[in-house]
């Protein structure tokens, strides 16, 4: 071997091997960068059990299996072998993804299709929800796959251990649906429920959960057989099957009706963030609005070096800007609570801002703080005493709430004349009624849907979603939340504003004002 052919195959193996130390995400051998990614969830019948015939042991032509590593290699039985929550590799033998991938590359010649296949051998349904393991484990695999193909769906087979809480499963089944569409930024994400074996009960909860979930199906437990407590080799074959002829159609039927933004109306965004204080910081904003088809918009300051000015030459810098798109972009002001001692103050503060163009006060941000603590409150009393309307933050440390949201009650009580716009986990309390009957209450109470969180609670059940947008079609404003950080991003979290109003099918006359007309009304826009 001569010395030149010896020093270059050093460095390639250094090369290799410091790809590998840094951390860089490996490009999947012989895999398609393009992948059709599924992953596969639930307990032991989805892990498999049932023994592998001789005809499926050989590698899946144009199917790739996630590794421990997170690589990509030719998929072969037993596909739960690289699970992150399986108790014990040596007892997975098949599931159903196989049956399900043969069938779904039958159908599509120039399909290549990428598993993660992350099923736990026993498991309860709430060993899927919330910060669990299990689901973390699932959601970690899923987004390092992702940097390769695009995820189509989802399969699920659970239940055996919860069999004895039927009556339960349905909105725990809807939750997680729920909380991996919002995880993977895809309200639309197709999620295919299997029955279980001998439990009626159990499985017309399941029929019941495609029913109520939008983009949802459920495969059938009818002439499944067993061996022992689990799906023998045929019937995990044809289990695997059932979930392709269902995930087939459903995967046809949203391609058929994807959403589109609306073509007959422009946006007005009440809900925005730049670097307004920078030398023309607000070029950003008018190509975004341009590119969005956004007529008109409002920035809301953040304390963050280039957002608020923190001196008058930034305070002019941020007036010049805002000069030059008068009528297109406006502005809101913040004081933070504590920068000010009294009522008198923080008016003096506003009425400078009013005059130099302020038309809001926003977002407001209590770090630290109750929703209900004086230092809020004050500056809630001083915005009523100069007209501005208040639009809030509420999450796990800023403007605290508890269930029922009885703080937020007792400030729009001090302040009736103060126009007060809700925002971020305000919407988190949709569920238990206490949205909706805020709005029902408080004359001076509005709502932005601005940020993930409002797309993520109004998805989980669509057709009470419709009934609260048409029922309170005055006090919901559309917005985006969008800023320096997202301008220009073609996001897919971001594009779900723009479309997902236009899969309730309101009426007309609820869009207009929700698109455009209730931020024109409530911030004074002429």
């Amino acid at each position: 071997m001569s010395r030149i052919y010896l020093s270059f195959l050093v460095c390639v193996l250094i090369a290799m091997a410091g790809s590998r130390f840094f951390g860089q995400s490996p490009t999947p051998t012989g895999a398609p960068k393009d992948l059709q990614l599924y992953l596969l969830i639930g307990e032991a019948n989805m892990a498999g059990r049932a023994e592998i015939p001789a005809d499926a042991s050989d590698i899946i032509d144009r199917c790739y299996l996630l590794n421990d590593k997170n690589e990509w290699e030719p998929a072969r039985n037993p596909l739960n072998r690289y699970s992150s929550v399986s108790k014990d590799p040596a007892i997975q033998k098949l599931g159903p993804g196989y049956g399900f991938v043969r069938k779904m590359l039958e159908q599509d010649k120039n399909l290549s299709i990428g598993l993660i296949v992350n099923a736990s051998d026993d498991s309860r349904i709430d060993d899927w929800l919330g910060k669990s393991e299990l689901y973390y484990g699932a959601r970690k695999r899923t987004k390092a796959a992702m940097n390769h193909g695009t995820l189509r769906g989802v399969l699920w087979h659970q239940g055996e251990s919860d069999r004895a809480n039927a009556d339960s499963y349905v909105e725990k089944l809807r939750t997680l649906v729920s909380q991996i569409r919002t995880d993977f930024s895809d309200p639309n994400l197709p999620f295919i429920a299997g029955q279980i074996y001998d439990s009626p009960a159990f499985n017309a909860q399941i029929a019941k959960f495609a029913e109520l979930t939008h983009a949802t199906a459920f495969v059938s437990a009818d002439q499944l057989t067993r061996t022992g407590a689990y799906y023998d080799t045929n019937s995990q074959l044809l289990l695997g099957e059932r979930y392709a002829g269902q995930m087939i159609p459903l995967q046809s039927k949203l391609a058929a009706t994807a959403p589109k933004p609306p073509s007959d109306i422009k946006f007005v965004d009440p809900h925005v963030h730049a670097m307004s204080v920078t030398p023309l910081g607000l070029r950003a904003v008018a190509i975004w609005m341009q590119e969005r088809n956004v007529e008109r918009c409002i920035v809301s300051p953040l304390n963050h070096k280039g957002s608020r000015p923190q001196t008058e030459e930034e305070r002019a810098t941020m007036l010049e800007n805002f000069r030059l798109y008068r009528g297109r972009i406006d502005r809101m002001t913040i004081i933070d609570p504590g920068e000010v001692a009294t009522i008198d103050e923080a008016v003096k503060i506003l009425q400078r801002e009013i005059s130099d163009g302020a038309i809001a006060f926003g977002e407001h941000y209590g770090v630290g703080l109750m929703f209900d603590d004086p230092k809020n409150v004050m500056l809630y009393e001083a915005c009523e005493k100069v007209g501005l309307p208040v639009m809030f933050h509420i999450d796990q440390n800023k403007n605290m709430v508890e269930p029922g949201m009885e703080r937020v009650d007792r400030v729009l009580k001090m302040v009736p004349k103060c126009k007060v716009v809700a925002h971020a986990y305000w919407w988190r309390q949709l569920g238990n009624g206490t949205c909706d009957r805020q709005l029902r209450e408080h004359p001076n109470l509005y709502a932005d849907m601005s940020g993930h969180v409002v797309i993520q609670v109004l998805n989980r059940d669509r057709k009470y979603a419709r009934e609260f947008l048409i029922r309170h079609q005055d006090k919901i404003l559309w917005a985006t939340d969008e800023g320096w950080w997202s301008f220009g991003s073609k996001d897919k979290q971001m594009n779900q504003h723009y479309t997902f109003l236009e899969e309730l099918d309101l009426p007309n006359e609820v869009r207009q004002k929700i698109y455009r007309d209730n931020a024109r009304k409530v911030y004074g826009l002429k």
